[in-house]
């Protein structure tokens, strides 16, 4: 199973040192593929949301299954998201911190209505899909 995560902006070093834990905890299960989108900078909010969304759509590997997590995407426990991982070609999308042009993506995902700093919600989705390995792998860690 392949598995990619396409994120706007990079992690600090403190929350690589986490999410490398995870992805050596998920290693055992797929690889994953991590593809960091350069924070584009440009005060005119749309055409820095539309340059993010074009960059974004250009790193998604082809036949993927995309999921974009949004605010107005659908909300899943733990085991609807671990249902997602049967998939082989995986990509889950973290837009930036304006958001993308949604319009682009058909399946969204929404893990709160609360609104997450996008380092620590990089470390959400890593721990979910391990979560998810683990709830499809009957490996106590979910519990």
């Amino acid at each position: 199973m392949k598995l990619n995560i396409v994120a706007v902006g990079s992690l600090s070093k403190e929350y690589k040192t986490i999410y490398d834990q995870y992805l050596k905890k998920i290693s055992f299960f797929c690889s994953i593929n991590l593809i960091e989108i350069k924070e584009q900078v440009n005060k005119n909010i749309d055409l820095k949301i539309a340059e993010e969304t074009k960059l974004i759509l250009e790193k998604i590997p082809k036949n993927s299954k995309v999921y974009y997590l949004s605010l107005r995407g659908k909300k899943l426990d733990s085991n609807e998201f671990s249902d997602l991982l049967i998939e082989d070609n995986i990509t889950f999308v973290i837009g930036g911190s304006n958001g993308v042009d949604e319009t682009y993506f058909k399946n969204k995902i929404c893990f709160s209505d609360l609104t997450f700093p996008h380092q620590l919600f990089r470390i959400m989705l890593i721990e979910q899909i391990y979560r998810g390995f683990s709830i499809k792998n009957n490996i106590k860690y979910h519990k």
